[in-house]
Order: structure tokens, then sequence, then C-alpha cells
């Protein structure tokens, strides 16, 4: 990234030169995204047709910094339907992403924020060198690291998460050479980036952001920037199902929140509203799309799975009837997720490799180590072929699995759906499991605070002995009552049935292949404006996006069909 970021400080033509140089690697990529550009151009020409905004309107900034086809448009669907309300968009992007900005462009977006300009500062560049020079006389071990801040931007866990993804390494350590350089780079980077947003935020003052990624070591600090200054900031990810996206406002309360999320008093309020056989069935229903191939965003994580009922698995895998089943769920090691909690241990390499110890160690129970699906795909994304993280630790760690352990690959045959009814424990740091198991009354232990905690529904650990003197003792753990079922049950009804915007106006288009560069797109389901407003659904987010009151947005109707099924 450093030499990419130099040599475009460097060379005015940046943007054209990068564009040659995808034509020569890959002809057909470069004529694949060039026919994308204009067909796009086509599809959206009534975008452009907008009148232009008002010379005192609102401004949306949209923390880019993309050259993937599907999440510049994913930017651009948000940015309409703001622009539709007479909005100004301006997007922070590099001068490389020629792609990205001549989709921007289809849909009648023109004002762009090169990053290369804004940390162009001999000032940042000298604060740069002040901190790094700094920050290597301190130090180096993981914990150190984490609590690195500077200027009130949190950077300890944006280098970190942003090292281990980069490596591959589920428990980095910043006392090797190699990850102690990487650090230190990188946070030049963010050390730059902190005083580029400040500069830029004083002056441009826009009333509303929007960002993919807020927490890794570019954008993290700009945002952190931004909430300091209390301008609204708007988190959109893809949740498990392709025709949807969940937003949160970001603000010092939330900036540590997952953004699929609701608070407790949410909850609470939720609790107390009405509650039937609909929901019930509803929530049900839910369960089975997600896991049962529905959405092909989540069905990439079950890929040729099949159900089977408890015998079956316990048959296929070999376990005892007579002892109880834990899973041990376990995270993408690499893609560090330290931005939404505490955790008991220090990174999720160590959490695991413990766990598993301590299966090791108590034989009364059937011990089931499952490697999470998005290994498979993620992998082939980044181009990893060689060994499993987690199967690298316990090689190195632990050596031969006793017969009460065993380990569930990525592309095991048997659904998740039947593990949820068939085992006795859960175990996770924060994940999605956590308040999913609950929901069919599989109690789950956590190794981490997270979205989830304290909220009634699962048994949480502060510290690193409790943990483990749980797991030592975990076969006395019992079924949750019904009361702690139905808490799991209304949150989970809330994450997947209300929580998710879902959008008619446009629809995701996903292949096979997901080492394609297209291999998700996003086009358009309207031809023109007015079929948009008849819509409603661009308006339904503009209006909780302009609403600074409005933390997460929440449907004001569960009655959904899911209309991308046939993808």
């Amino acid at each position: 990234m450093k030499a990419l970021q130099d040599w475009v400080r460097r060379t005015p033509l940046a943007g054209p030169l990068a564009d040659a140089v995808v034509r020569l690697r890959s002809p057909d990529l470069y004529r694949r995204l060039r026919a994308d550009e204009a067909l796009t151009w086509d599809a959206v020409g009534f975008a452009r047709q907008l009148p232009p905004p008002a010379a005192d309107a609102p401004v949306l900034l949209v923390l880019s910094m993309t050259n993937n086809t599907y999440a510049a448009k994913l930017e651009c669907m948000q940015a309409l339907a703001l622009r539709r309300k007479g909005w100004r968009v301006r997007v922070l992007t590099s001068n490389v992403y020629t792609h990205a900005r001549n989709l921007y462009r289809a849909f009648g977006i023109d004002e762009f924020v090169a990053f290369e300009d804004l940390i162009a500062s001999q000032s940042a560049e000298a604060a740069a060198n002040e901190e790094v020079a700094r920050r290597a006389e301190t130090p180096m071990d993981f914990q150190s690291v984490l609590e690195w801040t500077y200027r009130g931007a949190w950077l300890g866990p944006q280098l970190l998460s942003s090292v281990s993804r980069r490596r591959f390494d589920g428990a980095p350590d910043p006392r090797k050479p190699e990850v102690r350089g990487a650090l230190l780079e990188q946070l030049a980077e963010s050390v730059r980036f902190v005083h580029a947003a400040e500069h830029y935020l004083e002056r441009a003052l826009p009333t509303l952001i929007l960002v993919n990624e807020p927490n890794y070591h570019v954008i993290g600090p700009f945002v952190d920037v931004a909430i300091a200054r209390g301008i609204s900031t708007i988190h959109f990810t893809q949740p498990s199902r392709e025709d949807a996206l969940v937003q949160k406002k970001l603000t010092r309360e939330t900036r540590r929140v997952h953004p699929n999320s609701i608070t407790a008093e949410t909850l609470d309020r939720l609790i107390a509203s009405p509650w039937g056989e609909a929901q019930e069935r509803e929530l049900d229903t839910e369960f089975e799309q997600r896991y049962g191939g529905v959405w092909k965003v989540q069905a990439r994580n079950q890929p040729g799975t099949v159900d089977m009922t408890p015998d079956e698995i316990r048959d296929s895998l070999k376990l005892s009837p007579a002892r109880p089943t834990a899973v041990l769920f376990s995270h993408v090691l690499w893609d560090a997720n330290l931005f939404y909690g505490k955790d008991v241990f220090e990174n999720y390499g160590e959490w695991f490799i413990e766990t598993v110890k301590a299966a090791v160690a108590n034989p009364r129970l059937n011990w089931l180590i499952k490697l999470h699906p998005a290994n498979l795909w993620k992998r082939k994304m980044s181009g990893v072929t060689d060994e499993f993280g987690e199967m690298r630790l316990i090689r190195e760690q632990i050596g031969e699995l006793p017969d009460h352990v065993r380990i569930l690959l990525p592309d095991t045959q048997i659904s998740t759906l039947s593990l949820f009814r068939m085992v006795d424990v859960g175990i996770t740091v924060r994940g999605s499991i956590g308040y999913e198991l609950p929901c069919f009354g599989v109690p789950v232990v956590t190794a981490g605070t997270g979205r989830y905690s304290g909220f009634g529904f699962t048994e949480d650990h502060a510290t690193r002995a409790s943990y483990l003197a749980r797991m030592a003792c975990l076969e006395q753990i019992e079924r949750l009552p019904p009361d702690r079922v139905h808490r799991a049950r209304v949150h989970a009804h809330a994450l997947f049935a209300l929580r998710p915007w879902i959008y008619r106006s446009f629809r995701t288009e996903i292949g096979t292949d997901v080492s394609d560069p297209l291999f998700q797109n996003l086009v358009p389901t309207v031809a023109d404006d007015r079929q948009i407003g008849h819509n409603g659904d661009l308006d339904d987010f503009a209006a909780w996006a302009a609403n600074p009151e409005a933390i997460d947005y929440l449907a004001r109707s569960t009655a959904r069909a899911p209309q991308s099924a046939g993808l």
C-alpha cells in the first residue's frame, strides 16, 4: 500500500497509468470492466437527470476507497437516495480507482476528494515520522499496541487487524520483526490520515458520512476524527441476504458496536411488544432461508451441506450418544475482529488453541471443532492455498487429537441448522452463533464482550480463569429456560427481520467464482425515478439517514417475502 501511495503522490497521471496497467496485465478484465461501466451508464441515466443541489444543500461524504464494482455501486445506491432529496454528494477515493470513478459519474456523482491530495502535507509527513520513531521505542507486545491512540483516534485495533488480515495470521506477534515493521509502516499511514481528516473536515463540514469499512488503518482514523467532531456517520454492511443492507449511525457510544445489533433498550421494548405464532413462524422461516440456500451471499458459507438428524450426525462422526456434545464455532482467525468488544484472550488464535486444549482435557463431552466455512471463499478471494491457520496451531501446540475431539472442516456436509438441533452447548467469542443457538434452547459460552453481551441468553465470561473453569466442567451446563429462549428469539427476530433495509429498486446479482472481480454486481430494477418513488425503498432509507436521532435502521413492517430467492 505504501509503495502505491508513494507512486501515486509522485505521479500526476496516476489514474490513466493505473488504467493502462490493468489493460496490459488483464485485457479481458479491462474489457469487462469497461463493458460494465457502459451498461451502468445506460441503465441509470435517470440518476444523472436529477436537478443539481442548491448551494446550501446538506453534504454527504462517502468514504469509499474502493475500486470494487459491487462495493462502489452499493455506495452509489445509498447516495442516490439522498441526492433525490436534494443533497450534494462527495466521494473520498483514490486517483488510481478509475473504474469506481466512472461508476460514480454514471450515477451523476462527479465531486471527488483524492486521498493522495489530503495526505500530501509536509506537516503530516513530519508528524507521521515523529510518531513512528516514538512508538518504535515503546513496548511492542500485542496488548500494548492494542492501546495505541493518536490525537483521539484509537489506532491499535485498526493496525493489528490490518496486519492480521494481510498476513492471514490469527495471532500476530508485534515482537516479531516482520510484524513490527508492518505495524510501524501502517502507523505512518494512519497518522497522515488523522491529520488529513482534521484539515479536510474543518473546511468541508459534511452533514453526513457514509462508510462500509470504518475500522481498518486508513479509513478508521478518518471516522474517529469525524465522530469526535459530532459528524453523523453511517456504517453499512450486508447481512445474510443479498437484497438488503444493515445500517447503524456511529457515535461516541456506538463506535465500537457491531453494525448488525440492537440496544438493550430496544430489546426490552420489543420483549414488551405483542409476540405470537406469526412472529415465531417468521423467525423459523428466517432460519430456514438463512441456512437453506435461499440467499446466495449466505449459501457460500454452506456449500454442499445437507440436513441430518442428530443420530445421523453422531453416527457419521462416531460420537458417543452417552455424552453431551459441545461445538467450538471458530471465527476466521485472521479476519481479526478487534473493534466490537473486549477479548478475554489476546487474540482469536490464542482463544482458539486454549479452548481446544481445554477440550482435550475434558473427555466427558463430545467436542466438535468447527472451522468457519467463510474460510473457503475468503481464502479463495485472497489467493491463499496453504494450511488452515487453525490446523497449524493444533499441529504445532497439541499434535494428534484424542477420539472425543473431532474437527469439522469448512467444507463439512453437515448443515449448520442440523447442528443447532443436535448440540448441547456452543462456544464463541462474539460470533452470530451467540444469538442464534439460544433460539433453540442451546446455551452459549462466550470469551469476550460483543453485541449481545448481557442480554440474558448467553453465559459471558470476563476473565480467562472463569472461562477455562467453565470449559473444565462444561458437561454440567443446562439448557436455557423458556424465558431466556424467548429473549433470544425476540432478539434474533429483530436482527433478521427488522434491522435489514430491503432494497427493491436495485438487485444484487451473484456469480459462482469469488475470485472474479465481477462475481457480485448491482443492477437497477427500475427504468426511471418515478418507479423508485413508487417502490419507496430509497425514500425510506433517506428519511432514516437524514434523522440525526435515529441510530439503528428498523423496518416499519416485518411482512416481507424473499424477493431475490431466484437470483
